[in-house]
């Protein structure tokens, strides 16, 4: 395999997923490197073709449902939903459980049937020992981006409801409100 062509697979998957890519490729990169090591033992080829492609396919089917109600409007961050300028929200790898607290959440792409992804919700458990996931339907892809989609999440939850997003930073994994990345923000068009 060529190493060089497969790292410009690698990062070209990254760079329609993640944009500004320049402010996510730290964070971005280091979660595929760490999910290289993990989950395909270094093996850059079979990463990209059976997780890399299927999640960039899914976040594009994301991002398209996502936007649509928005078709007239220029974001501010390019990269709404799947990130926020240089805050990674749609993460690749699992993030350390010690840094959820009640109430916190983080999205994460993961592998699923043969060359597929889905996106996963990951919270701590009922007795806060353990981080518990629930995938999300594809019927809720269209919904996934609103405070309605939370709503609905925490109305199927007989615990402390879920509120707080977990997001990569240049500085390391953020808590931000929900309603902070359900709610796009968008370039004022001149008058």
């Amino acid at each position: 395999q060529d190493v060089g062509s497969l790292d410009t697979a690698v990062q070209s998957a990254l760079q329609a997923l993640y944009p500004p890519f320049e402010a996510t490729a730290p964070r971005s990169l280091g979660q595929v490197f760490r999910l290289l090591e993990t989950s395909y033992h270094g093996d850059g080829l079979c990463c990209l073709l059976q997780f890399l492609i299927p999640a960039k396919r899914l976040f594009e089917h994301v991002r398209q449902a996502a936007c649509a109600p928005y078709f007239n409007c220029i974001f501010l961050h390019e990269g709404w939903p799947l990130c926020l300028h240089e805050k990674v929200v749609v993460h690749l790898a699992p993030l350390n459980p010690l840094l959820l607290r009640p109430g916190d959440f983080y999205l994460q792409a993961e592998p699923c049937e043969e060359h597929s992804a889905r996106i996963t919700v990951k919270h701590l458990s009922h007795d806060l020992r353990t981080v518990e996931e629930t995938p999300i339907p594809e019927a809720a892809y269209a919904l996934l981006f609103t405070n309605e989609w939370l709503e609905e999440i925490n109305g199927d939850r007989a615990r402390a409801p879920l509120h707080t997003c977990l997001v990569a930073t240049e500085n390391g994994i953020a808590p931000l409100p929900w309603s902070k990345i359900a709610t796009p923000e968008f370039i004022d068009k001149p008058k």
